[in-house]
């Protein structure tokens, strides 16, 4: 029956609406209560003052000591809701009229007495009724006091018990008549303002639900979500409808992700499969010329053949291990280790580890820094072997009599490496892909089988573990530039730790 919010909501304001129905009804019942002690009261509040008056007190005592009795007996027998009692000095009752009724009671507290006596007393104010059963009654109160008399007390309770009970059914009957309209009216504004407050609430609810179900059977597309999009307001049911459509963006952007990463990982198998078989091939073919053809190949022929395979072999191998290497940064085996150090000595080295190749193929190869260049945090192992990577990409490039330049700037608080080649340069198409691996551009730049488009991948990869950027260009002579950047630091006593880096 409750299984949905707006009943529940509908039963949790019913109660709520009869709940307060009850409260409502306790607080008028108490209030008309009070409102009528106090009127009471106040209208009463010097009757005995008048009753003592017209019993014949002066200030120098009654002035018929024997007809006092008959007085009050008058008064009270006009006046039945009354009832009058002479106290002394310390509330000891010592009359009372009219003088047939039996006393529950022979002292009345003195406290109510002195309060109601005190200027601007705040009633209504309850004292004790020596006949009545009901508890505290309203009561006037007038002190006796005389030239040569002890100080006495006539005490006047305002309304007896029998006329108490009646005015009590009369009250009441006209309290549960206006209550009930009161109430009765009360409950239907409350009722109708409630249940159109949860129609504005619940009916956001459902569109997002709808809205929640349309995308998860649209197959978490798009137009659903860009299709209706809210105009937020900033109330909580606005906030949850926002946060459910970034939590659907978030969605759909880690799925286009997954999709991506699903067709590189397709395309990335194919062009492994592809770089594998290649070199594969080439040894099976030569082993298998030099199984059947032994006996009529020249030894000359053999040393050549056997040493095509044994190249094609280190290729296959060389291929493998950088699979390998690139396979651990992606999966966080390998972790950074970062120190300072200066990173022209070791742009140095590197390129004196590249001197005889590039010797070899008569191209110029040298390194160049701006001004004295302050340490860099980094780890040097990973830096090493990006830079490695693009002097050897350089150098493949580069044709014979080119030349490859190392720069080294600093720039504001970071070390910008530059690596310049006078080659053909990166075609415009290709320029935003050389970091994807296995990506095939351009014939002129396009990687051998031994570097199979991975070495460049393993470069972003290292600088990404390092929060710092490698770029890509071509130079105003048709060559390629490629560049990175690494943080530098003031002095070799700065702190450098892995939790500075992102990866």
């Amino acid at each position: 029956m409750l299984n949905t919010i707006f009943r529940k909501l509908v039963v949790v304001l019913l109660l709520f609406g009869f709940l307060m129905c009850l409260i409502f009804g306790m607080i008028m019942r108490y209030s008309h209560d009070v409102y009528h002690q106090e009127s009471q009261q106040k209208f009463h509040v010097d009757m005995a003052t008048r009753f003592a008056t017209l019993a014949g007190w002066t200030s120098s005592g009654w002035t018929d000591p024997k007809g006092v009795a008959i007085a009050f007996a008058k008064l009270v027998a006009a006046n039945p809701q009354y009832h009058v009692f002479i106290l002394d000095r310390d509330g000891l009752v010592l009359s009372h009229y009219p003088e047939n009724v039996r006393l529950n009671a022979n002292h009345i507290s003195l406290r109510p007495i002195n309060k109601i006596l005190q200027p601007a007393a705040h009633l209504p104010i309850l004292g004790d009724d020596p006949v009545g059963t009901r508890g505290p009654e309203i009561f006037s109160v007038a002190r006796l006091q005389g030239n040569s008399r002890p100080e006495q007390y006539l005490y006047v309770t305002l309304l007896s018990e029998e006329h108490a009970e009646s005015a009590e059914g009369l009250r009441l009957a006209y309290i549960t008549r206006e209550g009930i309209w009161l109430i009765a009216a009360s409950l239907i504004l409350a009722l109708g303002g409630g249940l159109l407050s949860l129609h504005f609430v619940v009916r956001p609810l459902k569109q997002l639900a709808a809205t929640m179900d349309g995308f998860r059977e649209n197959h978490f597309k798009d137009d659903v979500i860009y299709s209706k999009k809210p105009v937020p307001s900033g109330d909580e049911i606005d906030t949850l409808t926002a946060t459910f459509y970034r939590m659907a963006e978030q969605m759909q952007a880690q799925m286009r992700e997954i999709e991506q990463a699903d067709a590189s990982r397709r395309e990335f198998i194919a062009n492994v499969s592809h770089d594998l078989r290649t070199p594969l091939s080439s040894i099976r073919g030569y082993l298998d010329t030099l199984s059947l053809k032994n006996a009529v190949l020249t030894p000359e022929e053999r040393q050549q053949y056997l040493h095509i395979a044994l190249n094609q072999a280190k290729s296959l191998s060389q291929l493998i291990d950088t699979l390998f290497y690139l396979a651990k940064l992606d999966s966080g085996q390998i972790a950074l280790q970062p120190e300072q150090f200066r990173i022209d000595e070791m742009a140095q080295d590197v390129v004196q580890k590249f001197a005889l190749q590039a010797h070899n193929k008569k191209i110029r190869l040298i390194a160049e820094a701006h001004g004295s260049l302050p340490f860099v945090c980094a780890d040097i192992g990973l830096i090493e072997r990006a830079l490695s990577n693009l002097i050897d990409n350089a150098l493949r490039h580069t044709p014979v009599g080119g030349s490859v330049q190392l720069c080294l700037q600093h720039i504001d608080d970071k070390i910008w490496v530059s690596v310049i080649d006078s080659g053909n340069g990166i075609a415009a198409a290709d320029l935003p892909h050389v970091f994807e691996r296995f990506y095939r551009g351009d014939s002129a730049r396009g990687e051998s089988a031994i570097n199979a488009g991975l070495g460049l991948s393993i470069v972003h990869r290292i600088f990404d573990m390092h929060g710092e950027v490698v770029q890509a260009s071509n130079t105003t002579e048709q060559g390629a530039l490629f560049r990175f950047s690494l943080r530098s630091v003031n002095n070799d006593d700065t702190p450098c730790t892995p939790e500075q880096f992102p990866a």
